[in-house]
This record gives C-alpha cells, structure tokens and sequence, in this order.
C-alpha cells in the first residue's frame, strides 16, 4: 500500500492489520519525511472555524418580527397623518426592544473555538525510533504516540501498549468512572462507551502509561465528527416566537376589520368618507398594542434576573418561556441526577475481626489521597479514603503506621492491586477474581477455609449490589498471594441527589415525561432512576445505545413516552432521540455537560449545560446554564418559564381589552350620534399611562396555584385560544358599557357639556383600565381578597398612574393638549363610580364561575 488513510472502527481491526492499513512496518514510527507528506495529504490535526457572526447581524436580528413590522407601519401611518408624538412613542418602544434583545443575546458562537481549545499542543510522538516532542497539530495517522497520567489525548487512535492504562471519557460517553484500557481486539459491534482499546481526541489520561497509534486526526476523530454535526444543526423556531407571530396575524386582521368597520358605518351615517378613513386608521393604530413587544422583552429579562438567582444563567430571552413549556426532559445522570462522587453506599465484612483489617486495606492498597481542600486520584479510592475516614479510620495515621514496600499496580488481566507492607500484603480487586485467589475467609473472628459454598454464598451477594446499580470491589490481606484471606465486598456508586426524588414527582404533576439519558451502563441507570421516581414498575422500560441505533425517528417518537432511561448511549443517539421526540410534538429540554451532548443540546428546544462540571463546548452549545448542576434547579425553571407565560398572556389580554375598550367607546359615539367622547390625544396618552406600567407590573405576579399542577401547553396553542378571544370580547364590551353609561349619565342627567363629558369619559376609561389589571388573574377578588396585595409593585403602579392622572389636570400644557381642567371632588367621585362599575361586575362574574 503506497499511503495511509484514516480509519473507521479500528477497535476490531488487528494490530497487524492495523499497521499494514497504515503502511507502517513497525512501532519505531513514521520517518519525518513520511510524515510531512501524510501531513499534506491529511491537514493539521485540528477542527475547522466556523465563521465569526458579526454584532450587526445580532442587532438587526433583533428587527427580524412580524410585530416590529405591525408597529412600524402604525408609525410610518401616525407621521402621514400628523400624529408625530404617537409615532415617536411607537419608535421609542421599537428601538427598546431591540436594544434589550441584543444586550441580553448577543453571545459569539464559539463551540468550535472551545473544541479546538481542547486539543492539547504538545505530544510525545516517536519519528524514525526516537521520541520527540511536537505540536498536536503536525501528528498523522501512523504517528505512535506515549501517554501518560496527566496527559490529554491528541487524536483518536489503537492502543498498542497498556500499563494500568485508565482513561477519564466522561466528556465523550459520560461514564463517569475512568475506564482501564486493553490492547485486545474487540468484536465489530462493540459501542463506543465500551471500545477499551481505543483512546480518543480530548479525554484525559488518569493512571498508567500505553503507547497508542494514531488512526484519524483532525474533523475525522470522533471530537471532530461532533463538530461537523454541530455545524449542520439549525436552531429551531422557538415556541414564543412561533406564537407572537401568529398572535401578530390576528391582530393585523383585527386592525383591518376595524378600519372597514369604522369607515362604513361613518359613510352610512353621512360623513365624509375621508374624514372617517382617517378617524379608522386613527383608531387601528391605537388598537394595537405597542407596549406589548417592550413589555413581552421586560418580563422575559426580569425572568433572566429571576432564574440567575435561582442558578439558571440565561443565555437568550426566549428560552426562559420554551422551557415553561417543556414536556419532556432528558437529563444527563452524572452530576444532574447524583452528586458526581463515588460513594461506598454498601459494605458486606467477613465478621467483626476483619472489619478493621478490611479498613486498614482500602487505605494502604490505594494511591488516591485526600485533604480539607482536594482530593486526588481515581474516584473509586478516593470514595475508599473518605469511608474510612467517615469510620474512624485515618488514611495518614495507617499509612505512617504501616508504609509501602513495594506496589504491584492494577493489572486487567488478573483483576486486582496488591501493596506489600511489614506485616504481609494487602490486595483489593475484583471480588469473583479474590474470591478465587483466596483460600481463607475471617469468620466468627478465626481464620478459616474459604469453602465453595461459601463463595457462593458472596457471588450472591456480589450480584446482588451490582444488580443494585453498584459498582464492586472486594478485599482480601495475607502473608502472601497464596495465603490470601478474604475480608469483604464493598458497593460502590454515584449516589442521587437528597432533591432530585422531589423534583421527579413535581414533574410528574406538571405532565412532564423525564428521560435519563447516560452513558453510564444500563444496570447503574436503571438502579438510580428507579431510585429517584423515573423508573417504576408501571410499563416505563430501558433502552440502551444498541437498542437506539436500530430505531428510526418515528420509532422513538411512537415510544417517546414510553421509555424513562436510555444508556450506553454516544452522540448521534442523543441528536436521535431529540429529533425523535420532537417529531411526536414534544418540546424537548436536554441536559448534557461533555462534549457528546453539544449537539443535542443544539437541536434541543432548550439546552442545558452544567455550569460546574460542563465543558465549554456544551456552554456554548446551551440556552440555558445551571450553576449549580442540580436538576431541582431545571425543575424551579420550568416552573419560572411558566409563571413568565402566563404573565405575558395576562399582559396580551390587559393590552388587548384596554385597547378594544378605547375603540368601542369611540366606535359607540359615532354609532350613537354622541360627541366626541375621546379626543385623538387623550387615547394617546391613555395608552401611555395605562400600558406600560401596569402591564410590566403584571410581569412580576407570582405563579398561579396550579402553575405545576397542569399540563404543558400543547406545542400549537397560541397566545390567546378561542376561550382567550372570547374573554377579551368579553371584558372590553364591560368597561366600555361602564364608561358609556357614566357619560350618558353625565349628558342626560346631570347635564354636563359635551367637552366635560368627553373629560368625564377620559377620566373615567383610564381609571377603568387600570382598575381592570386586577381582574385579568383567574381567581376573584371577592373570593381571595389578599390576591389584591400579592403583587406590591402591581398596586403601586395602579396607585402611581392614578395619581399621575390626577397630576395631570392642574398641568397648563396638559390641559391646553388634553382639553382637560381640574374636577371638583363631586366630579371625580362619579369618575371614580363610572371605573368601579365594570370592575365590580367583572368580579362578581369571576365568583359566580366559582373562581
């Protein structure tokens, strides 16, 4: 073979084969000259940049909304028609947004940047037999490369030579115990979490020392492939988006029904079609909501602030609603669901005579060391060191009592360590393999035959931990390694954390279906889902990576809810399932912390890395960061996301009836012959002082009662339904009969002139409106009287407008513009009745439906 090439599958290829595919003749490596022609051939051993998004384009994208467009048109309309304060409000509001948006979201895409930053810059490569130095980038496939504990693997590659080899991969499978290496050929099938064999870009060497040989560098290593698919991954339409789109359509509709509306009955009641085309766009630019897009903005970042305190760092403004309406949560084990550290949950000794020699052995055979600041070493010993500390056993006081002669490191092939010590040799290891080394057991505190019945009596036992989830050690100490005596079993694992069984039930109340997924093995899993709620014995099942590759995307949507834990899994099975429960008409959140989760995170509705134990590559991926890493604290987070929504849709409906309330009443006047009962610019300034505050004073209403107790919102439900509409219709027809009424009442009977009327009218619909922002909850006031006060800042700012509408009639300018003057006291009085009478029968309305 004339040249090498990059190699797929290489864990079931044989060393000779392997060498001759790489056109090497053995492991004194390549010549430099071969390798700089490889390298021509190959490229450097790195990721390819994606291009840099310039700030611009995140500002314009800012700009890039149906409802932007609606409100530009309202302003382009306004200056045709003189109304250049109105125009300029509706700029304001435009340009607000957009500069809150941009400062909340313009974050650059730097997943590549971080992948490449874990590919290290130094190797020890050997070229023409002898070990140099180089930089990453120049290596090749046929490169042999020399590893070591502390070392970062360059490229993916066969390992060749393994001495005590264990490698942390917990940032490609997940797995988050180091896995011991072997240079045995492996069956073709086997999956990625298991291929012992091999080493991959990025993981970390954590004991031992191999050679290993380079295979595939650069985009072809499995890092690499991660990169090329989180390049093609498109970020899907986020629901709120979807939704204020839709809601936009509507409102163009409405806008134009009550422009021909408007235009129509003025032409047939003998005005001037001009001057009634001109009164119709008057009032569609005043139906339309345009504190709406700054109020939905405010509440989406008043949420960010909210959810940074409860850990959530947000990395764009719309997640924060996609989350509240997750429906399924797939979530990483390792850290999320457990406490990421490897704790002796289960001890089995001989008899109480070989308790503290068994103590004494997971001490001495152990080279993992712990302090009040660090700890250092595999996870397992060092779960050993603090279980014999938490006993009573300090690691420093035995190993200065009892020091080290001689170590004999972990071997796979014989499945166990030994250390040798004055007073005879103490081994830890796989307990079927000490089981069969040793030849006597410590029972009713004598030392005695370990018979056969015997070691099946601890098989049993050994199954049953391991059947447990648990991962097993077991401990034996004698003279010599013929004299062994066997001392005990101990079941190690990651252990849950105390909230997360909590947090799993209140998901459930909320309808949302949780799915672990890990890379850890099926047994470790399933014990833990089963211990947190995930898993029960009611249908729900287990699948695992080979399971998945096999499945299409609709096969895994027709099961979607049907599965509560997927392991042994690898990055396309993640993208897989997200894309799978996605097509079922899930809204998807997924968790992930390594770099095998960065592309589902991507293609998720929402990502959520970990904050601690995250890689940077999965951080960049995500929309939403954990600080913590709990998955209590995505739990609170939905629960934020939904008690946004909600506001935001009480926000919608306040705008909306306020706004139908101010049409009617003109709409009323002209229909009944009335004068003027509102002026152009006092509906100007009532969408000024009755919008905006109250509306972003709602944006702070704690969750309603039920806010984890309800399904998710179905995937197409809009802003407002039909129920929503009807409402509107509803409530705005009250306050608009309400304000009618007080002004007919002030024409007929008390006999007002029409300009103290129309004031009466002006005065009485702004109090109206913001007397109305109590009644858009769903519980009745009349009913819970303390839901009044439950939001101050809302009662503040209902209080703050009123007096400002007060305020206003002693102002000269405001009366010359507004034509308005100061009321008597008896005057604001029927004002005051006018506001209450539609309030009153909204409340009784909401007390007679019984809520």
């Amino acid at each position: 073979m004339n040249s090498a090439s990059q190699l797929k599958n290489f864990h079931c290829i044989s060393e000779e084969e392997l060498f001759a595919k790489l056109n090497l003749s053995d492991a004194r490596g390549l010549s430099q000259d071969e390798a700089a022609r490889r390298l021509q051939i190959f490229g450097p051993n790195e990721l390819a940049e994606e291009e840099k998004v310039p700030w611009w384009k995140f500002l314009l994208r800012q700009f890039k909304s149906p409802m932007v467009y609606v409100l530009a048109l309202a302003a382009c309309i306004s200056i045709i028609m003189g109304e250049r304060l109105d125009a300029g409000a509706i700029v304001v509001v435009i340009l607000i947004n957009a500069v809150i948006g941009f400062l909340t979201e313009y974050r650059a895409e730097q997943a590549l940047q971080a992948l490449k930053s874990m590919v290290v810059r130094q190797v020890k490569v050997i070229r023409d037999g002898e070990i140099r130095l180089l930089p990453s980038q120049e290596l090749v496939p046929g490169d042999v490369v020399l590893l070591e504990a502390g070392d970062v693997v360059p490229a993916d590659g066969r390992l060749i030579e393994a001495f005590s080899l264990a490698v942390d991969e917990s940032t490609l499978t997940g797995e988050s115990v180091p896995v011991d290496k072997t240079t045995d050929t492996l069956p073709e099938d086997t999956l990625l979490p298991d291929r012992i064999n091999c080493l991959y870009t990025g993981t970390a060497v954590v004991r031992g020392n191999g050679k290993m040989l380079v295979c595939a560098t650069g985009l072809h290593t499995e890092l690499g492939r991660i990169s090329t698919m989180l390049q093609k991954v498109e970020k899907r339409e986020i629901p709120l988006e979807a939704r204020l789109a839709k809601f936009t359509k509507f409102l163009i509709k409405l806008v134009l029904a009550i422009v021909v509306l408007i235009v129509a009955i003025g032409v047939l009641e003998g005005n001037e079609l001009l001057a009634m085309f001109q009164t119709g766009i008057a009032l569609a630019v005043a139906a339309i909501p345009e504190g709406l897009p700054f109020v939905a903005t405010m509440t989406l970042a008043l949420g960010v602030h909210r959810m940074a305190k409860l850990n959530a760092l947000v990395r764009n403004l719309a997640s924060v609603e996609t989350l509240g309406s997750t429906s399924v949560i797939c979530t990483d084990k390792t850290g999320t669901i457990t406490l990421n550290k490897m704790t002796v949950r289960e001890s089995l000794i001989a008899s109480d005579k070989a308790r503290e020699l068994l103590f004494r052995v997971a001490v001495l055979c152990n080279n993992a060391s712990i302090n009040h600041e660090n700890q250092i070493g595999d996870p397992m010993e060092v779960a050993l060191l603090k279980w014999a500390y938490d006993n009573g056993f300090d690691p420093n006081e035995i190993r200065r009592e009892y020091p080290r002669l001689k170590e004999d490191p972990f071997d796979s092939s014989v499945m166990r360590m030994a250390t040798y010590h004055d007073d005879g040799i103490a081994v830890k290891g796989a307990p079927e393999r000490l089981l069969q080394d040793c030849s006597f057991i410590y029972e009713n505190d004598a030392l005695k035959p370990l018979s056969s019945t015997l070691r099946d009596k601890w098989k049993d036992d050994v199954e049953r931990l391991a059947k447990m989830g648990m991962r097993t050690l077991a401990f034996a100490f004698g003279r010599s390694l013929d004299e062994l005596a066997f001392l005990g079993v101990v079941g190690i694992m990651d252990p849950p954390r105390e909230e997360v069984k909590e947090a799993v039930a209140s998901c459930r109340d909320a309808g949302i279906h949780v799915i672990m997924v890990t890379g850890d093995h099926v047994t470790t899993a399933v014990a833990i889902a089963k211990e947190v709620g995930i898993m029960d014995d009611h249908g729900l099942e287990a699948l695992d990576g080979r399971q998945i590759s096999e499945m299409d995307e609709e096969e895994i949507a027709r099961r979607a809810r049907e599965v509560a834990v997927i392991a042994r899994v690898f990055p396309e099975h993640k993208f897989k399932i997200v894309k799978g429960l996605q097509k079922a008409g899930e809204v998807v959140a997924m968790t992930g912390d390594g770099v095998n989760d960065a592309v589902a995170l991507k293609q998720a509705d929402v990502g959520i890395a970990m904050g601690i134990q995250g890689t940077e590559v999965s951080k960049e991926a995500a929309d939403i960061i954990l600080e913590d890493d709990r998955f209590a604290t995505i739990v609170n987070a939905v629960a934020e996301g939904r008690r946004i929504f909600d506001n935001i849709r009480k926000a919608v409906i306040y705008l909306l009836c306020c706004n139908l309330s101010e049409v009617l009443v003109v709409f009323g006047g002209i229909l009944l012959k009335l004068p003027a009962l509102l002026l152009p610019l006092q509906i100007l300034w009532i969408n000024l002082v009755t919008d905006v505050i109250p509306a972003l004073a709602l944006s702070l209403d704690p969750p309603e009662a039920d806010t984890m107790k309800r399904p998710p919102k179905r995937k197409d439900e809009d802003i407002l339904t039909r129920a929503h509409q009807i409402k509107i219709g509803f409530f705005g027809s009250v306050m608009f009969l309400g304000v009618l009424g007080i002004t007919l009442y002030s024409l007929k009977y008390l006999g007002f002139s029409s300009l103290k009327a129309t004031e009466i009218s002006f005065h009485s619909l702004v109090l109206t409106q913001l007397f109305f922002v109590f009644s858009v909850r769903e519980s009745s006031i009349l009913r819970n009287p303390a839901d009044l006060l439950k939001n101050p800042y809302l009662f503040l700012g209902v209080l703050a407008s009123m007096l400002l509408q007060v305020a206003i009639t002693y102002i000269p300018i405001f009366q010359r513009v507004l034509r308005i003057v100061p009321l008597s006291a008896g005057e604001w009085g029927i004002v005051l009745i006018g506001a209450l009478i539609p309030t009153f029968v909204l409340q009784l309305y909401k007390l007679i439906k019984g809520v």
